[in-house]
């Protein structure tokens, strides 16, 4: 229940922060509301003085008194009041008691009086007619009141609105960011349990948690496959180091006896150079897979490298009885890459070719490029490889003998295929229709 804590309780602290706001926007729209009700209510009144006092200029007196009491028995209460008192304060028209609160005084002024027995408040603007006498146009307060009311119950369902959806999407925000990161979590979980197989779950909409996902799930990956080889290295290197080990220790109490030291120091001299030489190719797999070996990258002529080592490996096939042919650019190929490393995964593939095609058989190097890769191609006509077995035979200490009679540690093609991940490609086996074909394809920076 802990994960859900913290994300709730943002939830519920928005909401919180959403009924504050609530009330200061209520009190905001009271506190305007009323400024603009009374400045609008000023400037109608202020309106209404200048057409009476036009009225009774044009009309005279007795039209402006006729009209006022006329009003006043027609309407009533409603909308604005009216007064009119001599010059000496004596009333004549309209509502007396407006002049009674308010005296002759000029201006807007509230008022309080008391009209049917009940108390009202009143927003008054008095002023003077030409002709002396004190006019008093008034607004009971009751209907600004309920013009204030009806606002403020306008703006409460507004925000209630807002404040409702608001909650709404937070709830369905938070429950969705819960289950999004909920997966995440999982799966931290599962991997921490030791499932290297877990996943962080995806949908495809491409937002951002399913780019989270996809950069975690692709970290996951390398890192099972990197913890798997790691298994890998540790079963065979128990099973691949106990032969030349053994060999160590027979050699050893051979030595004991004078007659056989020097045999016997050879062979434990052999078996030594086998076991480092295994112990090299591990480190230079582990490196090219890392990426580690990616520091140790110059640009250098490809087609160089490879007529040396054809060179270099052409009398072992003399010796195997095969014919090797190679076809290579005649002028410089540049590219960037790991020279040394890259000479050693041609060895191992030209070295492969040799051993497995058989007395007879025909090996060939050659060398392709596009616009994005670069290939180098090694085939033979020998018995090949089944398909079945084209995939594993690249993984560490992988050899199709189950005896293991023939020499090495099943590292040649993992190097190969570690060499061609490091330069942007991949190792590919294919039939050569007899025999194997290898391509070793490097990206081209």
């Amino acid at each position: 229940m802990t994960r859900w804590t913290s994300p709730w309780a943002l939830l519920f602290a928005l909401v919180g922060a959403s009924i504050l706001s609530l009330g200061a926007a209520l009190f905001a729209v009271d506190r305007i509301g009323e400024n603009i009700i009374d400045s609008q209510a000023q400037a109608a009144a202020q309106a209404e003085q200048n057409y009476w006092i036009t009225l009774a200029r044009e009309e005279g007196l007795a039209a402006l008194i006729d009209t006022f009491n006329r009003r006043e028995r027609i309407h009533g209460g409603s909308g604005f009041r009216y007064a009119l008192t001599d010059a000496h304060g004596k009333p004549i028209a309209g509502v007396p008691a407006l002049k009674e609160a308010l005296g002759t005084q000029q201006g807007w002024k509230v008022a309080v009086t008391q009209v049917g027995g009940k108390r009202k408040t009143w927003h008054v603007l008095v002023g003077t007619l030409p002709t002396g006498q004190s006019l008093y146009i008034a607004q009971d307060s009751e209907q600004r009141t309920a013009f204030r009311q009806a606002l403020i119950e306008v703006s409460v369902i507004a925000l209630a609105f807002v404040t409702l959806a608001s909650t709404l999407g937070g709830v369905w925000l938070s429950s969705y960011l819960l289950r999004r990161t909920g997966h995440i979590g999982d799966t931290a979980e599962a991997i921490a349990a030791g499932n290297l197989n877990a996943r962080v779950v995806t949908y495809g909409h491409g937002d951002v948690f399913d780019r989270l996902g996809d950069a975690l799930n692709a970290m996951l990956a390398r890192i099972e496959e990197l913890m798997t080889g790691m298994r890998t290295i540790t079963d065979s290197l128990a099973h691949d180091l106990r032969r030349p080990l053994a060999q160590v220790q027979r050699a050893l109490e051979r030595a004991e006896n004078a007659n056989e030291r020097d045999d016997a120091l050879a062979e434990a001299r052999a078996a030594t150079q086998d076991a480092l030489a295994t112990f090299s190719a591990l480190i230079d797999v582990a490196r090219a897979e890392t990426g580690l070996s990616a520091e140790s990258m110059s640009d250098f002529d490809v087609s160089a490298l490879l007529l040396d080592t054809a060179e270099l490996f052409e009398p072992m096939f003399e010796d195997a009885g095969q014919t090797f042919k190679f076809d290579l650019a005649n002028g410089p190929m540049i590219i960037r890459g790991h020279a040394l490393l890259l000479r050693q995964a041609v060895g191992n593939l030209l070295h492969n070719a040799s051993t497995y095609a058989g007395k007879g058989a025909t090996v060939t190097l050659t060398e392709r490029q596009t616009a994005v890769h670069f290939d180098i191609v090694v085939a033979d006509t020998g018995p090949g490889i089944p398909e079945a077995d084209r995939g594993r035979v690249r993984e560490r200490f992988v050899r199709l003998d189950p005896a293991r009679t023939t020499e090495g540690s099943g590292l040649g093609l993992a190097i190969a295929a570690a060499c061609a991940k490091l330069h942007g490609g991949s190792l590919l086996l294919e039939d050569n229709h007899p025999g194997l074909r290898a391509v070793l394809r490097l990206g081209r920076h």
